[in-house]
């Protein structure tokens, strides 16, 4: 009687797959590889978005899926949420200074509007120090040398606040590529700077996912005992102020 029932109660059930979570932007390289790393150790369901000509190699060995697209396709991306379940959406990706057509924003507004349609809980958007009221905490030269980037990412900034979205924005100081150090801090400072580890960051971003207090609160992001010229024990050190990473903020 009992194996009936089984049987009966699996041919009603409807076929579904298990949602996937967490889709990240920017998730095949530095900051969003390492958050979708730490995602994946957790057990959550991450997905990557990839243009066609990415490396996926490395999230290949994750065993993490990717979903194909552009960020500046509109079309594209509005049928990439309206096909999947997403409760959340982590956007990591950034331009260089050689970076003709810089996504920075238009990225940003195409997949928060998608996200808005396809009802999407939450957005977390990682952009940098220099917006609004952090623009003191940077020296003049970097002012005029990220002013694009700044401007870029502000916009971003106000238009997934306008959005309706629950988000949570993290503004990082200077990044560089080391180990996670446990020892990041969040700040309403509008002069905090400093530098902080991808890893580091990646591992505040995750960590803030599942912490109400974080909604809708816009925090810069440093590791305050991280300093210039730090060592990592390894091969590689903090970049300091004068030779800011060019592959910065994503």
């Amino acid at each position: 009687m009992f194996r009936e029932f089984i049987i009966l109660f699996l041919a009603l059930a409807p076929l579904t797959v298990p949602a996937n979570d967490v889709l990240v932007l920017g998730g095949t390289r530095n900051t969003g590889y390492e958050v979708v790393r730490l995602l994946k150790e957790q057990g959550r369901n991450v997905v990557s978005l990839a243009r066609e000509t990415s490396d996926t190699s490395k999230l290949d060995e994750l065993g993490v899926p990717t979903v194909t697209g552009d960020l500046l396709d509109a079309a594209r991306m509005q049928a990439i949420f309206a096909e999947n379940e997403f409760d959340t959406v982590i956007s990591t990706f950034g331009s260089s200074f050689r970076t003709k057509v810089k996504p920075d924003f238009t990225g940003n507004r195409i997949a928060i509007d998608a996200a808005v349609a396809a009802g999407v809980k939450n957005y977390v958007l990682v952009t940098m120090v220099g917006i609004d009221e952090t623009l003191v905490a940077l020296e003049p030269r970097f002012q005029k040398m990220f002013s694009e980037q700044i401007d870029l990412k502000g916009r971003a900034e106000k238009h997934l606040r306008a959005s309706g979205l629950d988000y949570t924005i993290y503004r990082p100081g200077g990044l560089y590529t080391g180990n996670a150090t446990g020892t990041a801090t969040l700040s309403k400072d509008p002069r905090a700077m400093g530098l902080i580890a991808r890893r580091e960051l990646a591992r505040m971003v995750v960590a803030g996912l599942d912490d109400p207090a974080r909604r809708n609160q816009t925090y810069t992001i440093i590791d305050p005992e991280i300093e210039p010229g730090y060592w990592d024990g390894k091969s590689q050190t903090a970049n300091i102020p004068q030779e800011l990473d060019e592959s910065e903020l994503d």
